[in-house]
């Protein structure tokens, strides 16, 4: 399940030596709100509509915020997990759903919730923080982060919900059927009460009215219904922040009602008549220049902006943003309830709020409508810090930030361990301290990047096969001025904010810019790599069982020549690591690379470089390899594209990288580029 695709509202709030409950404390409280795919609407940006959010509004007038805030990964899942362990997505290899506790780097990790708790907070919960199950993560846990009320069809196992509307049923057939998550296209106001309709052949019972938890939701009208999930939980942050703390406190509220599907009560849809709606500015044009791999029109957020569209006397894409709208301005309100139990506390002058989101929304722009793209709709979040002493109100910070530096930021402020990881795996935190911005937002001396980096994988829920060869993730850098995106195809894209604000224009391909998108590829490389690599292009680095003279170093590459079949592998036995590099084999030759463990319990499976169904394999041209070892978990991408993703029964106990050469008349075999980092 996708639940964490969402912005993310993070409100944290700390004040710098005020009283606790007329206790003295040295540190402050900390109150985060995360929101679920919230955008950058509250900024009111150009070329969106306009949606009054007069509770973030507050915090703005309060703090510092920054303008220029962008997420590490635009999917829930991994935004949250790097943003909550201060790690990026390349150092993890978390790019996609799958479970953090289940990744290798993370799980022997610090936290900043265990951080805080280390540091002698209470941390409290509530909502969706984490992409799924929340249980053991917070010394208490509100309310569940449940994205219904939803429809239900009578049958017990979809009694749990994710199940769409029945009145819009019709968007899911003919050409669209094969749309995954069908339960997230739909939306409307929660008045519309659901009526699944019997079906005695489909052995579907049928249900009328709405499903919470496994559970009937009662609606009887606006004012006579039941909380929903951000109700609640707003509701029980404002008493935690009222309790009687003896010690300093955090609370992570976490609200996803802007996450699909988009239902609100009707008075928020009200709020924004439908023929009062302007749709997103857009170019006909935008699209033809786009790098091949991020523009691939077969892509989930294209497919469900066509979804909508294609139903054109229905105006679809106008009550979809409409309820878009509902959804930010209800989540508002939520934002409010939490804000006036802090303004009504004896905290209130001892605590810190930031505000921001998992990752943006396309709500249209670029034809697009979804998270999961490297354009700015989708990358940029907001981001709000007040309350913390000394620091002004009201001010706007332009510098490129990211929702890893949220972790060392609260590090400062709280009076935290700034290297958490030092006694357990050694992983050095990858953001840096937004307190230079915060205290002087416009010439504050900040020690991290002057451009933002965000990771998206090559994977996409069009992608209906396990393996279909995915892409290796592409990367983009953001910063004041420039936006480069690097697709692991090779595929490049360039925009000049000053000049186009919307990304209409891709410059990867003019000449006049050549020189300022080689600077950029150097500073995403960079950001991307981190300095942790080794070079394994030397002969000394490589052992061969047929002989010495089988094996050269001409120019830049290590050559083999062997009329009979031998092994290349390296001489240094490696653990949890990521390798790279370039081989070339003549067609009358075959080889294949692979990562070979002590036992067979951890061998990747043997994978001939020509028989690789996805990886466009060319005999005679030079093939990237990629292989990435951590614990049990074992990949192999050949030309970018995954040909192995397996979990074995036992974590690695150390092996060599290795080729294995079939060796004909006048074959050859080339490496090139080669190099690898322990992770």
């Amino acid at each position: 399940m996708k639940s964490f695709l969402v912005t993310f509202i993070a409100v944290a709030i700390i004040p710098l030596g005020g009283l606790l409950n007329a206790s003295a404390q040295a540190n402050p409280n900390v109150v985060f709100i995360i929101v679920d795919d919230l955008n950058d609407m509250p900024y009111q940006p150009d070329g969106k509509p306009l949606v009054p959010t007069p509770n973030i509004d507050r915090l703005k007038a309060q703090g510092v915020t920054f303008a220029n805030a962008h997420t590490n990964d635009p999917l829930c899942a991994p935004s949250r997990a790097s943003m909550n362990f201060g790690l990026y997505p390349q150092t993890t290899s978390l790019y996609w759903f799958e479970d953090w506790r289940n990744n290798g780097i993370l799980k022997e990790s610090v936290s900043l919730q265990d951080n805080l708790r280390n540091g002698g907070y209470s941390v409290y919960g509530t909502g969706k923080v984490y992409h799924g199950n929340q249980q053991g993560l917070f010394d208490e846990y509100g309310h569940s982060g449940n994205i219904g009320p939803w429809p239900w069809d009578g049958r017990k196992e979809t009694l749990r919900g994710y199940l769409p509307h029945p009145y819009q049923k019709f968007l899911l057939e003919g050409e669209d059927s094969d749309i995954d998550y069908q339960w997230e296209h739909v939306f409307g106001p929660l008045s519309i009460i659901p009526d699944w309709p019997a079906d005695e052949a489909g052995e579907v019972p049928g249900y009328k009215g709405w499903m919470l938890n496994g559970k009937p939701w009662r609606y009887i009208s606006e004012e006579d219904r039941d909380p929903i999930s951000d109700e609640l939980g707003a509701k029980w942050s404002g008493e935690i922040i009222n309790r009687d703390h003896s010690k300093p406190f955090a609370l992570f509220a976490g609200l996803i009602r802007t996450h699909t599907p988009l239902y609100a009560p009707k008075k928020y849809f009200d709020r924004f008549p439908l023929e009062s709606i302007e749709l997103p500015k857009v170019d006909p044009n935008d699209l033809d220049d786009l790098a091949g791999a991020l523009g691939n029109e077969k892509l989930y957020g294209f497919r469900r902006y066509k979804m909508l569209a294609r139903h054109e006397d229905k105006d679809l894409l106008r009550k979809w943003l409409q309820a878009y709208m509902a959804c930010v301005s209800f989540v508002d309100d939520q934002v409010g309830t939490i804000l006036d139990a802090l303004d009504a506390s004896s905290v209130k002058d001892n605590t810190i709020v930031i505000f921001t989101s998992d990752h943006g929304f396309h709500v249209g722009e670029k034809n697009f409508l979804y998270k999961g793209s490297l354009w700015d709709p989708s990358t940029r979040i907001p981001l709000i810090v007040a309350g913390v002493p000394g620091a002004p109100e009201g001010v706007v910070c332009g510098e490129a930030v990211a929702l890893i530096d949220i972790y060392p930021t609260l590090n400062e402020l709280c009076g935290l361990s700034r290297d958490p990881n030092a006694k357990g795996n050694g992983y050095a935190l990858e953001g840096h301290s937004m307190v230079p911005f915060i205290r002087k937002p416009m010439n504050g001396v900040w020690t991290g990047p002057e451009f933002a980096i965000t990771a998206l994988p090559g994977k996409d829920h069009m992608l209906h096969k396990v393996y279909e060869g995915s892409l290796y993730p592409h990367f983009s850098i953001r910063g004041k001025r420039w936006r480069y995106s690097l697709a692991s195809d090779g595929g490049e894209e360039l925009y000049d904010h000053d000049a186009d604000p919307l990304e209409w224009r891709n410059l990867a391909n003019h000449p006049e810019f050549a020189s300022i998108k080689a600077e950029l590829k150097e500073t995403l490389t960079g950001l991307r790599d981190g300095d942790r690599w080794q070079r394994l292009d030397r002969l000394d680095s490589w052992q061969s069982d047929g002989g010495k003279k089988s094996v050269k170093r001409v120019l830049d590459e290590i050559r083999v020549s062997s009329l009979k079949a031998l092994v290349l592998s390296t001489k240094a036995s490696f653990e949890d690591f990521e390798f790279e590099g370039e081989m070339k084999v003549r067609p009358e030759g075959r080889a294949y690379i692979a990562y070979r463990g002590k036992g067979d319990s951890v061998a990747i499976p043997k994978l001939k470089s020509n028989e690789s169904e996805y990886s466009n394999f060319s005999h005679g041209e030079w093939n990237r390899y990629r292989i990435r070892v951590h614990g049990n978990r074992h990949q192999i991408w050949i030309n970018n594209r995954v040909v192995s993703d397996v979990l074995k029964d036992a974590d690695s106990d150390g092996g060599s990288i290795r080729i294995d050469y079939s060796g004909v008349n006048n074959g050859g075999l080339s490496l090139r580029n080669a190099r690898i980092r322990s992770l």
